[in-house]
C-alpha cells in the first residue's frame, strides 16, 4: 500500500516539475480517460495520472479483443482501492472484524496505440444553446438554492467560505480587471469549499495554513474548481496557477504527505458530484 501511495507521489511530483499541473490540463473534466470495457470515466486520480484522452485497455484486453500493440508505445499506471478483512480486538478484549482499504495497480494502454482495436465509445457534447457562463451560472446557483447557501460581494478584497455562517463571499465581477472567467474560476473554488460543511460531506477544514490538513482541503477546492472550469469549458487566465511558487508549494505538500493527491482526488469528486447531483456510480477504476 505505501509503495503505491509513493508510485503516485513521485508521479504528480515529476509532473509539477516539469511545470504540468495535472489538474489543469485540457481534458481534464471532459472526456479524458475511459475504460474500453464500460465507457466509463476513470476516477479523477487516474485521469490525472494518464494525462490523455482516449479509451484504455490493459494487456490481457487487447489480446481478448485480437489487438496488437504498437513497438514502442508505453502504457500508464493506474490504481485502484481494493479491501481486505483482518481481525481485531477491541478495547473489551472482543475479536472483531475490521474492513482495510488498500490501493493496487495495473497498467493501461491507449486504444490509440493499438492495431486491430476499433474504438466503442463516441460520446456526444450536450445540445445546449446555453453560453459556458450561463451554464455554470445556471449549475451554481441550483446547488446554492438547494442547499441554501448564501453568496455574498460584501468583502471586495477576499474570497471565502464562512463554514460557521455557511456563506460565500467574493469580490464582486468589476473587481476582476482580468476576466470575467477569473470570476467564476474564484466562485468554483469556493462553491466546491462550501460542501466541506457538516450537514453536507463533512469534511475536516479545522487545519491551520501550512498544516497537511488545510493543504488538503485547498487541493480538494482546486481540483474541483479545476474540473467544473473545464466541464463548462471556462478558460480561467488565473496566473497563479502556472506561477513557479504555486508549482513549489505543491511539490512541498506532495512531499510531506504520499496520501494527499489519492485523498484529495476522491474528495473533490465527489465534492463536484454533490454539487451537480450527480450519480455517484458514473466512474470507474477498471
Amino acid at each position: 500500500m505505501n509503495q503505491a501511495y509513493t508510485e503516485i507521489q513521485n508521479t504528480i511530483i515529476t509532473l509539477l516539475e516539469q511545470g504540468t499541473i495535472p489538474w489543469e490540463q485540457p481534458w481534464f473534466g471532459s472526456k479524458g480517460a475511459i475504460s474500453f470495457n464500460t465507457g466509463r470515466p476513470y476516477s479523477w486520480l487516474n485521469q490525472m495520472l494518464i494525462q490523455e484522452s482516449g479509451e484504455f485497455l490493459t494487456w490481457n484486453q487487447i489480446q481478448l479483443n485480437g489487438g496488437h500493440l504498437r513497438r514502442g508505445s508505453k502504457g500508464k499506471r493506474v490504481y485502484f482501492y481494493r479491501t481486505f478483512e483482518k481481525q481485531e480486538r477491541n478495547d473489551k478484549g472482543e475479536i472483531i472484524i475490521k474492513t482495510v482499504p488498500y490501493l493496487r495497480s495495473y497498467t493501461v494502454f491507449n486504444a490509440n496505440d493499438c492495431d486491430g482495436i476499433v474504438k466503442r465509445w463516441h460520446h456526444q457534447k450536450p445540445n445546449t444553446n446555453l453560453t459556458p457562463i450561463q451554464q455554470v451560472e445556471d449549475a451554481v446557483n441550483k446547488y446554492l438554492i438547494r442547499e441554501h447557501i448564501e453568496l455574498r460581494h460584501r468583502n471586495e478584497c477576499e474570497a471565502y467560505y464562512s463554514k460557521k455562517y455557511d456563506y460565500i463571499n467574493i469580490p464582486p465581477l468589476a473587481n476582476f480587471k482580468h476576466s470575467a472567467e477569473d470570476y467564476y474560476a474564484t466562485m468554483l473554488h469556493e462553491v466546491v469549499h462550501s460542501t466541506s460543511a457538516e450537514k453536507r460531506l463533512n469534511r475536516d477544514t479545522s487545519g491551520s495554513f501550512g498544516s497537511v490538513a488545510y493543504a488538503r482541503e485547498e487541493l480538494v477546492a482546486e481540483i474541483g474548481a479545476a474540473f467544473l472550469l473545464k466541464k463548462f469549458n471556462i478558460d480561467s487566465k488565473r496566473s497563479i496557477e502556472q506561477s513557479a511558487a504555486y508549482i513549489k508549494s505543491w511539490i512541498t505538500s506532495l512531499r510531506n504527505d504520499s496520501k494527499l493527491i489519492p485523498v484529495a482526488a476522491g474528495k473533490s469528486e465527489r465534492a463536484v458530484q454533490f454539487i451537480l447531483s450527480e450519480d455517484t456510480a458514473n466512474t470507474t477504476e477498471e
